[in-house]
């Protein structure tokens, strides 16, 4: 048998993001995306722009990474872009209102918060639902430990890691991420189609990791949907890091 092309394995991504993303749009006229204009949510959002009108909606901290990011980015794409300060008041807020079936550490209560906030500004917008660009790091390799892990304990250790932190993100993460967004919006997740992840499973691992670049081959398929080259090639930073909102939270009594 062949072993896979890159340029091809880019191509059928795109499609099934494409196929993916439409179906989670459905027949919404508007629909939002969390948006931190980083590859993940530019994907969502150019794919979301052929069968709806789309807001992109961020929060961040003032001062943070994603104030920049989040408006290059919508800008890059043509997105309006719906942007929400979080400050010391707003984490308190959200805080008080976090319900969660489990012990919630402090990433919880930052994604909390990011996320709440995000869908009070999508139903503001005249969205219904809001489209998240989860379990594209865990499918195609966008945390940095993936690569630490691959060269340092190899292959088979780092493809362990990423379906552990996959099934362990549909277990926990997706419930607090549907429960935040819940009295707003109905948070939708095209990145959790079953054909992307039949998919992410065949590639090889140097598709997702190449040349120290990760979710080489996502990047790939970004531009190949339209996203420009300098938003695809953006650098990952988990999002209560580059929101600013987790060193919000930690600094607060919750």
């Amino acid at each position: 048998m062949q072993p896979p092309d890159f340029e091809e394995s880019a191509r059928e991504l795109a499609r099934l993001a494409d196929q993916g993303v439409a179906k989670a749009v459905g027949e919404e006229p508007v629909v939002a995306v969390a948006f931190s204009g980083g590859v993940d949510s530019s994907v969502v959002a150019r794919c979301a722009m052929r069968y709806a009108k789309v807001v992109a909606c961020a929060a961040f901290a003032p001062g943070a990474g994603d104030a920049v990011r989040a408006r290059v980015g919508a800008e890059a794409l043509g997105v309006d872009l719906v942007a929400t300060e979080v400050t010391e008041s707003t984490v308190t807020e959200e805080l008080a209102s976090m319900r969660l079936p489990f012990e919630p550490t402090l990433m919880d209560r930052s994604l909390w918060c990011l996320y709440s906030t995000v869908s009070k500004s999508a139903s503001k917008a005249g969205s219904k639902v809001l489209l998240l660009g989860q379990m594209a790091d865990e499918l195609f390799g966008g945390y940095a430990k993936y690569a630490e892990a691959l060269d340092t304990l190899g292959e088979d250790a780092a493809k362990k890691m990423m379906a552990t932190d996959a099934e362990e993100y549909g277990g926990r993460g997706r419930v607090r991420d549907v429960l935040a967004c819940k009295p707003w919006v109905e948070a939708r997740f095209p990145f959790e189609a079953r054909q992307i992840e039949e998919f992410a499973d065949a590639l090889p691992l140097g598709f997702k990791i190449r040349a120290g670049v990760r979710k080489a081959v996502l990047r790939r398929a970004a531009v190949i949907l339209g996203v420009p080259e300098q938003v695809a090639g953006a650098p990952k930073k988990a999002a209560q890091y580059s929101s600013g909102v987790q060193k919000l939270v930690a600094a607060s009594h919750f």
